[in-house]
Order: C-alpha cells, then sequence, then structure tokens
C-alpha cells in the first residue's frame, strides 16, 4: 500500500497547510511541462497529485489513516469491516446506505490491490492536471486578496509549472473579481458614511451654537468620523484594493 505522506514528503501529523505546501511545490518540481518526454516525472506528477486529492481532504485523509494504520498492522481492513457490517444489518434502513460506501470501497480497494495499486485507484494525467489548475487558482486568491498585482500573479503560477497564457488568464479573471467584490462591498458603506456624516452636520448646525452644545460635539465628532469612511470608502471603490496588503 501505497504511503501518501511519503508521496508528499510530509509528516504524517503535517497540518492541512503543509500539505498544501509541499505539493504546490512538488507539483512544481516535477510539472511535465517543465520535464518534457520524461515518463518518470508524469508518474511522480500523477502520484502526488492522488496523494494530495485524498490527505487535502479531511473525511478521505481520516479513512485513509485508518486503513494505513491497519495495513501496516496487518489487521482486516477497516472498509472491508464496513462492509460486512453493513450486510448483517442491511435489513436496517439506516444502517443500509450507509455502509453501502463502505462495500463499494472495499470492492474497489481489493481490485486496486490485485494490479498491484495498494490504496491507488490511479490518476490519469488530465485529473492530475485538473487538480494542478484548481490549486493554481486558489493561488492566484490567496495572492489577489493580498493586492498582488495581476502581472506578479501570473508570474509566480508561471514559475509554478502553469501555462503562461493560461496563468495570464487566471490572474486577470481573479483579479476582476475581487475588484469586483470589493467595489460592491464599499458602495453600501460609502452611502452609509456620507448619511451618517450628513446626520452629523445637520446636528453641527442646529445645536452647535446654542445651549444643547453637547449634541453639537456627538454631530462634529460623527462629521470627523464620517469623512474618514468615506475617504476609505472612495479608495477601496477607485482601487478595488482589499483592506490589507502583503507582498509575494
Amino acid at each position: 500500500m501505497d504511503d501518501f505522506y511519503k508521496t508528499l514528503e510530509v509528516e504524517r501529523s503535517a497540518t492541512g497547510d503543509e500539505i498544501k505546501a509541499n505539493y504546490r511545490k512538488l507539483a512544481m518540481k516535477w510539472h511535465p511541462d517543465r520535464n518534457q518526454g520524461s515518463v518518470e516525472a508524469e508518474e511522480k506528477f500523477k502520484a502526488i497529485s492522488e496523494a494530495y486529492s485524498v490527505l487535502s481532504d479531511e473525511a478521505g485523509r481520516k479513512a485513509y489513516d485508518a486503513r494505513l494504520a491497519a495495513w501496516e498492522s496487518g489487521a482486516p481492513d477497516p472498509s472491508a469491516q464496513g462492509a460486512a457490517y453493513g450486510a448483517q444489518y442491511a435489513n436496517q434502513e439506516v444502517y443500509e446506505e450507509f455502509f453501502r460506501s463502505f462495500a463499494q470501497a472495499a470492492a474497489a480497494a481489493q481490485a486496486a490491490q490485485a494490479q498491484g495499486g495498494g490504496f491507488r485507484q490511479g490518476f490519469t494525467r488530465e485529473q492530475a492536471t485538473d487538480m494542478f489548475m484548481n490549486e493554481m487558482y486558489d493561488l492566484a486568491i490567496e495572492l489577489t486578496l493580498q493586492n498582488v498585482r495581476w502581472q506578479d500573479i501570473a508570474a509566480e503560477l508561471a514559475k509554478r509549472g502553469c501555462p503562461e497564457a493560461a496563468a495570464q488568464e487566471i490572474a486577470r479573471k481573479i483579479e476582476k473579481q475581487r475588484k469586483a467584490m470589493v467595489r460592491g462591498t464599499a458602495k453600501p458603506y460609502f452611502l452609509r458614511s456620507a448619511l451618517t456624516g450628513f446626520f452629523g452636520l445637520s446636528l453641527v448646525a442646529i445645536f452647535g451654537g446654542v445651549g444643547l452644545g453637547l449634541i453639537g460635539l456627538i454631530g462634529l465628532i460623527m462629521c470627523l468620523s464620517s469623512g474618514y469612511n468615506l475617504i476609505r470608502a472612495i479608495y477601496f471603490i477607485t482601487t478595488g484594493n482589499t483592506p490589507r496588503r502583503s507582498l509575494i
């Protein structure tokens, strides 16, 4: 049975972020476009993609850990046990649907093991490429939320093995979506700030010079606060930037 943790070069106690970081590093290293004509690179690329598809999913990782522990200890396969248990209680509706998936998983696992594949079901190059592109989208989102320019995002994706044309398309699309999201959020914020400022200005005009000076002072504070918020709202609407900034 293949050890997906070794495939991704991480400890079994690795966090999700550590698994993701190592997948991205290894995918960049073994991407077929960076290793033209190398059968070894393509096989490694598919293997790390398959390992990541399991370990990046919380439920999939738990199921894999249970099977890995059982396989290493020589104990019966937990999924096979589940299938037998499900058959025993097949007349009970509450168990039937739940354990059907275990039966299917056990059958698939046995077929894969008979072919020498262990836990692995076998990733195609297309599946591995799709997973890699999804990770490139995730990385682009992470970077654009730090206000990294689309040109820099495209360069980063290309450096990691993403085809240049696809990298530019992803980067432009993600930046456009980020700006639309920020501007959509900032517009009602701008309106609320403007209304608050107008109300504060009215309080200053009405109560600022008479006996209710405290209310006028409150109005002045509202004017200053709304003025600051208006400037921020105008900045976000104009630039489409998120409130924080960082570098790649």
